[in-house]
């Protein structure tokens, strides 16, 4: 070649044609032997798996050879033969063409050299560590691979060198895969220990960077640290954010560090405190940066802060911070005024905390979730004292109702502070109110409770919410509102929540409802005064009042009460039905049908007085006995007064069934705490319509004349219970036709 291109020179122009097409007939023979070398190489090695005799660097040098003398014979084409010949153009193109089309056989063949190159190298990173010339090459090929398939995607060399590319990738990302796993290596023991082992070797550690930087390259470095990142979480940081008895430590052993992690048993002790929880954090995360998060990822060679321990605070710290404020401060944040003081130490670690995961590159240093969260200590204090309150609140309401608790008259409210606020001087019109007011005294009973029985929960409730109050009274305005609130919403809890989660029990058990309805008046009692006993102590911007609540509370409690009243009444009149209108008692079987029915009533009043005469105030007691007692008193009336015929016989029997009611209705409205009670006068006032029933039974037992003269003209006692229609029907049911009956009749009007 050397000769030739000597010769070429040498001859001044004299270089005739055919040797130039001579020399480049020559380089396409060579091109065509090269060819026929790369695919024996190529086609034993990818395809038919043989060996064969050529090596790469044997390809190298055929190669690199035959481009020389192509690039000479390209330079002399151009420079020289063209500018020294007179030749046409036609000649120079021919020429320019026939070297451009050896030039790209040429050109495919230098790529596919080296690709198989690139391809041994690969296969050999492993046994080398030369995992970064290895990565170099993955990316070289992937390139050529590209360029060359696109329109030739039939060759089948090309789809055997790419085939044979995946597999050789594939490889390779396992074997880094493999060797991460042997220099940082996790171990479980038990479900109590965690071990994390790092190989901290010179060598290990610049393997290691290798790897990392390797994977940066490939974009696998992510989907590592993720995995990685996790395993952190979930195995080393959460256990010592959550358990207050995980133990950390390091140990070194030749060329390995390793962190140990021993989680100790659940127990439902507190959770660590906060300095307890920082202290250990950082020091793993202290370890892992010494260890091998140091490492600077210079992917684009200048490696400004892009370290390992960045990219992976990257991908967990929000975890972690999440955490560490679920789990841990949440639980430090003080729920009394007298443990404020002690949370400022939290705070003041916790921002130094968060400095130093800044330091380390964890955290950006605009990350100010920690110290944001502790700093807003007030509301935070506020949030979680309403919360704890209401969770309380509903843990009281849906508990056991029926344990009860007498409350009574002899424990007042105490004294009330006065009506004047202070903030204000008083006009003269509110002067003379006052001065009215001092005129006008109040009973003794003023706002004093009857004696009852409430439940235990609910009296709980209520002293919660005056601590609340109290606390309010003591806290920063801001805190005080929300406390406020806090107990408005207790109350509106229970309102909506007591009569729902006990209703089945307030509509099955009569004392239950009436100690629901004790409750419900327990509570309006105490909410008549408990704004006003705090207003002072609360700031201004509150509207200190609790009384809107009062008559929503107090309905609540009465229609509870009422529609077991409804109920029970429903009872009796299913007992009274037994008696099939109390008509022919002088017959033994219906007279035992009557009286059974009427023992029965009797029997269910027993046992309302049994469940309700200590729970109910007096008061209500003899009210609520004395309506059912009204409601079966006027069922029996109206069922004798409208019978047709009662012969004296059953007059008789009637009048003794009736005796027994009227016998037993007393003692059914006397209570312990009645010794000197007016049975008389209770059961008048009471029970409505008692006077028509002792009227009934005078005139089952009375004659014509004495009905006559208790009538007195419409203006007697029995006219004052009966009708005239009514008194008619009874004396034409008692009484034969005759004409004393019907001068009776007469007078009766």
């Amino acid at each position: 070649m050397a000769s030739f291109v000597t010769e070429v020179l040498t001859s001044a122009g004299k270089l005739e044609t055919q040797e130039v097409q001579g020399k480049l007939d020559a380089l396409t023979k060579q091109i065509d032997s090269l060819k026929m070398q790369v695919f024996e190489v190529t086609n034993n090695k990818y395809i038919d798996f043989n060996s064969t005799m050529s090596t790469s660097e044997e390809l190298a040098e055929n190669v690199e050879r035959i481009s020389k003398e192509m690039s000479d014979v390209s330079d002399r084409i151009e420079n020289e033969i063209k500018s020294q010949l007179n030749m046409s153009t036609e000649v120079v193109e021919s020429l320019k063409r026939q070297l451009l089309e050896v030039s790209d056989v040429m050109l495919v063949l230098e790529r596919l050299v080296q690709i198989h190159e690139g391809l041994q190298c690969i296969s050999g990173a492993n046994k080398t560590c030369n995992f970064s010339k290895a990565a170099e090459a993955i990316l070289n090929i992937h390139e050529l691979l590209s360029s060359l398939v696109e329109g030739n995607k039939d060759v089948h060399i090309l789809l055997a060198l790419q085939t044979e590319y995946w597999v050789q990738k594939e490889k390779f990302l396992y074997d880094i895969g493999d060797k991460w796993k042997e220099l940082v290596f996790w171990t479980m023991p038990n479900q109590q220990k965690c071990e994390l082992k790092i190989m901290t070797g010179t060598e290990n550690l610049a393997i290691l960077k290798d790897i990392v930087v390797v994977m940066e390259k490939l974009d696998i470095l992510d989907s590592k640290m993720k995995s990685f990142g996790e395993r952190l979480v979930l195995h080393i940081a959460e256990p010592c954010i959550t358990h207050s008895k995980t133990v950390v430590k390091e140990s070194i052993t030749g060329q390995s560090k390793t962190l140990l992690v021993k989680y100790g048993e659940e127990t439902l002790d507190k959770p660590p405190s906060p300095v307890e929880v920082f202290s250990k954090i950082t020091q793993i995360f202290k370890w892992l940066n010494d260890c091998f998060l140091h490492i600077v990822i210079d992917e684009e060679g200048n490696g400004q802060d892009q370290v390992l321990m960045k990219r992976l605070g990257g991908m967990i710290a929000h975890q972690v911070l999440d955490l560490i404020v679920k789990q841990c401060l949440t639980y430090a944040i003080p729920t009394s005024n007298k443990r404020m003081e002690g949370f400022q130490n939290d705070i003041a670690a916790t921002d130094i905390f968060n400095q130093k995961l800044s330091e380390m590159n964890f955290i950006p240093p605009n990350e100010t979730t920690l110290t944001d969260f502790v700093q807003n200590v007030n509301v935070l204090f506020a949030n979680k004292k309403s919360q704890e309150i209401l969770e309380k609140a509903r843990n009281l309401m849906t508990s056991e109702m029926h344990n009860s608790v007498p409350v009574s008259d002899e424990k007042p409210l105490g004294e009330l502070p006065a009506l004047e606020t202070g903030h204000d001087a008083p006009s003269s019109k509110k002067n003379r109110k006052l001065d009215l007011a001092g005129e006008c005294k109040l009973s003794d009973n003023t706002f004093k409770l009857p004696t009852c029985h409430v439940s235990v929960c609910i009296q709980q409730l209520l002293t919660l919410a005056y601590e609340t109050l109290h606390e309010a009274g003591e806290s920063s305005p801001q805190c005080a509102v929300q406390l406020f609130y806090a107990v408005r919403n207790m109350l509106e809890l229970f309102y909506c929540v007591f009569p729902t989660y006990h209703k089945e029990s307030l509509v099955n058990f009569p004392q239950l409802s009436a100690l629901f309805h004790n409750n419900c008046m327990f509570i309006a009692h105490h909410l008549m005064t408990m704004g006003h006993q705090f207003r002072k102590k609360l700031p201004p911007s509150i509207n200190a009042t609790f009384v809107d609540l009062v008559q929503k509370i107090r309905r609540l409690g009465i229609d509870t009460f009422l529609q077991q009243m409804s109920r029970q009444k429903g009872v009796m009149a299913e007992c009274l039905g037994g008696a099939k209108g109390f008509a022919s008692v002088a017959e033994e079987n219906m007279y035992f049908d009557a009286e059974r029915a009427i023992k029965q009533t009797i029997h269910q009043f027993h046992h309302l007085q049994k469940v309700w005469q200590e729970v109910l105030p007096s008061s209500v007691y003899r009210k609520a006995i004395g309506t059912l007692l009204n409601s079966v008193l006027v069922d029996i009336t109206a069922s004798i007064v409208v019978l047709e015929d009662i012969s004296s016989d059953d007059a008789r029997q009637l009048a003794t069934l009736l005796t027994i009611i009227m016998d037993k209705a007393g003692p059914l409205l006397q209570t312990p705490s009645d010794d000197k009670v007016n049975l008389t006068f209770e059961l008048q006032k009471n029970v409505l319509k008692w006077l028509r029933f002792k009227e009934l039974i005078t005139v089952l037992n009375a004659s014509l004349l004495e009905i006559c003269d208790r009538w007195a003209e419409g203006k007697g006692p029995l006219a004052m219970e009966f009708t005239p229609n009514e008194m008619k029907q009874l004396i034409r049911a008692l009484f034969q036709n005759t004409e004393r009956r019907a001068a009776v009749l007469a007078k009766i009007k």
